[in-house]
């Protein structure tokens, strides 16, 4: 069974190796028992009795549309609504996480959580509940070194932010970012850890492949020395298109057993590439996570994966990138040769920057 597939690492092994050493800094036991929880549970197909990490979706509106997202499909804006989440909703989720020991939270999901204008309460409300870790992604646009500076005093600990290609590249597909803008940004972030004594938040950047697979290791030079770690995804074809798909006979996803997903309006997805909520499995704002984990509902999805029936029977499941086959490709950057795939579709083909 794949664990995490869908991202691979740019940065060298020790380079990794360090950057989870930063990243459980200050409960680095629970940290190491998460990870065994994370990819070994799947592997028994074990859920217990509450979810190790839980994914909030503090906003689900965003402000770029960059070309590759399934957030500009027409079908996505149909059925997602741009929310914020209520910040009492986020407080009762954040509450039951601490009560039941939940390792970690991400404070996104399908949206730019900065747009949210209570992020940095929220952020600090879940460290103060005592929750080891707490992450998020960011287009970083609405993300200023002020903020950035909150984030270190308040303990967050892993920041993600997505940063597709070099230069004129880069402006293309994340309007309106400007890359010069962009790349000071990180660098103050830098500079704002390095005054403040402080390895968290974690920094880690990554790119859909399309977009630097002509020069990663131009990629790799300009932000290994900047962040903690770098890294890339295949490009997904978001086209809903199943007839090109080739998929792993009897797979069993991981996710199941993983994590719980709830979206800004609380209505809580089967799993994290659920992004249309074809599959709602409970609702936070009348359930509690405990009974929508342990549900009907998740048992009877758990038991689907289980017989290896998941793209068979499942909406999400079928156009979801989990059950895909993948091809291998190789690299060399850094005098390392980078292993990585792209999706067996027919559909590979025709990808492009729309």
């Amino acid at each position: 069974m794949q664990i995490n597939k869908g991202q691979f690492r740019i940065s060298s092994w020790s380079e990794r190796f360090r950057f989870n050493l930063r990243r459980g800094q200050g409960h680095l036991f629970k940290y190491m028992m998460n990870r065994f929880r994370w990819y070994y549970y799947p592997r028994i197909r074990y859920a217990s009795d509450f979810p190790n990490h839980v994914d909030i979706e503090t906003s689900s509106a965003c402000d770029m549309r960059c070309p590759m997202c399934y957030t500009v499909t027409d079908e996505f804006k149909k059925i997602v609504r741009p929310k914020l989440m209520d910040f009492e909703l986020f407080k009762k989720i954040v509450d039951e996480c601490a009560e039941n020991n939940v390792y970690s939270v991400r404070v996104s999901l399908r949206g730019e959580p900065f747009l949210h204008p209570k992020i940095l309460p929220m952020i600090r409300y879940a460290k103060e509940k005592g929750i080891p870790e707490v992450a998020t992604l960011t287009n970083m646009l609405k993300l200023t070194p002020e903020h950035f500076e909150e984030l270190v005093d308040v303990g967050m600990d892993w920041l993600t932010i997505s940063f597709d290609g070099l230069g004129e590249t880069y402006e293309r597909i994340r309007k309106p970012a400007k890359f010069d803008e962009a790349i000071e940004k990180i660098k103050e972030f830098k500079r704002i850890k390095e005054r403040k004594n402080s390895l968290k938040p974690v920094i880690k950047i990554q790119s859909v492949w399309t977009y630097i697979k002509e020069d990663p290791e131009a990629f790799y030079d300009l932000f290994s020395p900047l962040v903690d770690e770098v890294a890339s995804n295949p490009e997904i074809d978001f086209s809903g298109d199943t007839s090109g798909i080739e998929y792993i006979k009897d797979f069993t996803c991981p996710t199941l057993w993983q994590r719980l997903v709830i979206g800004a309006d609380g209505r809580v997805l089967m799993c994290i590439n659920d992004e249309l909520t074809k599959h709602s499995v409970g609702n936070a704002n009348d359930q509690s996570l405990r009974q929508i984990w342990n549900s009907e509902s998740l048992r009877t999805v758990r038991d689907i994966h289980r017989r290896g029936r998941g793209a068979a029977e499942l909406e999400p499941c079928k156009t979801c990138i989990y059950p895909r086959k993948t091809n291998k490709t190789e690299t060399r950057v850094d005098g390392r040769v980078l292993e990585n795939y792209e999706y067996a579709s027919k559909s590979e083909e025709t990808l492009q920057i729309r």
